[in-house]
């Protein structure tokens, strides 16, 4: 019966394919978790975006203690800010620290292109470059998450970031 003039038929190759198939599919069906790490890849960016936001923050802090533009502009930035860090916090899972862990590679944002050295103070046109930066990458970690929340939360910061952006070069 699967055989003619000696020879296996398609038929028969094509079942035990899918037959085998499945049986492949089906062993990976266990008990362990489908993401083996502590961390999701969500949790991951969302982790990622708060720290960049927690530097942008101190970044604020410093040019409004440095006087290198308007103070009322950078502490209504920083407002926004602070309440971004405020959200981004809110949206890690129940149980979550909002400390991250430590980050062995030694990641986060780098200063803009023609930035001050590490613990000096960005001037506007500084701030107006870190803003720029930031509204790009936020395009990508908005991609690279699956919450479609947490997608929208991050999107909307980098549009308030664009604005800010905008409101920075016309100080």
């Amino acid at each position: 019966m699967g055989q003619v003039n000696g020879c296996v038929s398609r038929r028969t190759v094509l079942g035990a394919a899918v037959a085998g198939a499945a049986v492949a599919g089906l062993a990976g069906c266990g008990e362990a978790e489908w993401y083996p790490a502590d961390v999701t890849p969500d949790e991951y960016v969302l982790r990622s975006v708060i720290r960049e936001k927690e530097r942008t923050v101190s970044l604020y802090e410093a040019a409004i203690a440095g006087g290198t533009g308007p103070a009322d502009l950078l502490e209504r930035l920083l407002e926004h800010h602070l309440t971004h860090v405020d959200a981004l916090v809110e949206s890690l899972p129940e149980g979550a620290s909002p400390t991250p862990p430590a980050d062995p590679a030694g990641g986060g944002e780098t200063p803009p292109e023609g930035g001050p050295a590490p613990g000096g103070v960005l001037d506007t046109a500084g701030l107006r470059l870190l803003e720029s930066a930031a509204t790009s990458a936020r395009l990508d970690q908005a991609a690279a998450v699956s919450d479609p929340g947490l997608a929208q939360l991050i999107s909307g910061i980098g549009a308030c970031e664009a604005g800010h952006a905008y409101l920075l070069a016309r100080a």
